[in-house]
């Protein structure tokens, strides 16, 4: 019962019909006067009892009086779905009860074709009369309002196009930033590379220290812009969705990190069987990528890294995990390492650009997925995605 009364529509035509029990019990002789039938004739008899007239009359009054009904059931029916994003809504309401109000002053004159219930009719007509009026002194107030509306989704238009102006000259600066900077970064570490081949052997130790301290900037300065860059394109573009080998985006991420986890002897243990998921295979992949590259760097001192990747799968949502032995994340730390450049640990302990996992977080937000993780300090992490799973609906 209580289930019943938290719906609007239930609850209203509860109070309705009560209402109109009331009603009857309260003036019973009213009631009984709108059924009466000896007073007067049928349209019927008016029409001659010619079959061709009514027939004509009662066919056009059933289909204008359907349709009425139809439409203001539809009208209600989008109206209460998008509520919250309709406007006025009640306004739409009023119109749906004016409308369904006509569609049975159309009943009424089907029925006294055969039954003289005129004075029914007669007050089914002052019903829909007291809506439209309703209706239509509801609709002036709210004329100034629809203009301001209409001058606000012009504003907002005009808006939204310099915006993807603005976006398009952003990128284009993005990538001219991108060339422009790096450019000179690759001249400067091919330059002290071709100092080192060719004079190394007369510079002291302290000028080769130098020489890898310029080397190592420009090498960490090219990996921030280049994160920046991918950071800058998740942001803007809108991503396709499709579905998506979750095997395969995990391959193609292995093979992404081959050089990191062969270097530090990583065993990487992946669960066969995964399945599809919704997803874009290129965000998918940076996002697998990014989390076990994490995995593989973020150990301790002389610890071989072993990290897990497994699936938990529902009824419409995959949960794919990226466990590992790691050094872990303090709970304080839990939102501040999904943050733009926030790093936990110098570069000289474990080297990066601190964009990584905000990169993560974003595609999979683009992705309308999901990013969690839990962790114990010095026992490991385990990092989740969770995305739409394919052909679930």
């Amino acid at each position: 019962m209580t289930r019943i009364f938290r719906n609007s529509f239930s609850r209203w035509s509860l109070i309705s019909g009560a209402g109109a029990v009331l009603l009857i019990l309260i003036f019973p002789g009213f009631f009984k006067g709108l059924f009466r039938v000896d007073q007067f004739m049928p349209h019927a008899t008016c029409y001659l009892r010619n079959s061709k007239v009514i027939a004509l009359h009662v066919s056009a009054d059933l289909l204008i009086g359907i349709a009425y009904v139809s439409i203001s059931t539809t009208l209600a029916y989008l109206v209460y779905k998008a509520r919250k994003d309709i406007p006025f809504h009640w306004m739409f309401l009023a119109f749906g009860l004016f409308i369904i109000t006509c569609g049975f002053t159309h009943f009424m004159e089907v029925w006294t074709v055969w039954q003289p219930l005129y004075w029914l009719s007669g007050y089914v007509k002052v019903i829909c009369a007291a809506a439209s009026v309703f209706a239509a002194l509801a609709l002036f107030p709210l004329v100034p309002k629809v203009f301001t509306l209409i001058n606000a989704v012009k504003v907002s238009e005009d808006r939204r196009v310099k915006l993807e102006s603005a976006n398009g000259e952003l990128e284009t600066f993005a990538y001219s930033v991108s060339h422009d900077l790096r450019a000179p970064l690759r001249g400067m570490q091919g330059m002290a590379e071709a100092l080192r081949e060719d004079f190394g052997k007369e510079l002291p130790p302290g000028a080769l220290r130098y020489m890898d301290q310029i080397s190592g900037a420009a090498q960490r300065m090219d990996a921030l812009i280049r994160d920046m860059l991918s950071y800058s394109r998740i942001t803007r573009a809108e991503p396709a969705l499709v579905s998506v080998d979750l095997n395969k985006a995990l391959d193609e991420a292995r093979a992404a990190i081959a050089v990191d986890a062969t270097q530090s002897h990583a065993d990487i243990q992946i669960e066969e069987g995964l399945p599809k998921v919704l997803a874009n295979p290129l965000l998918l992949t940076q996002v697998l990528a990014n989390l076990l590259s994490n995995a593989v760097k973020f150990v301790g001192p002389g610890v071989q890294p072993r990290v897990k990747i497994f699936c938990e799968k529902g009824d419409k949502i995959v949960r794919l995990c990226v466990q590992d032995n790691g050094i872990g994340i303090a709970p304080e730390y839990g939102e501040k390492i999904f943050g733009m450049f926030e790093r936990l640990h110098s570069i000289a302990e474990y080297p990066g650009t601190g964009i990584g996992l905000a990169i993560v977080q974003k595609a999979v937000l683009r992705m309308n997925g999901t990013l969690g993780f839990e962790s114990t300090p010095g026992q490991g992490s385990c990092f989740w995605i969770e995305l739409p799973k394919a052909g679930a609906g």
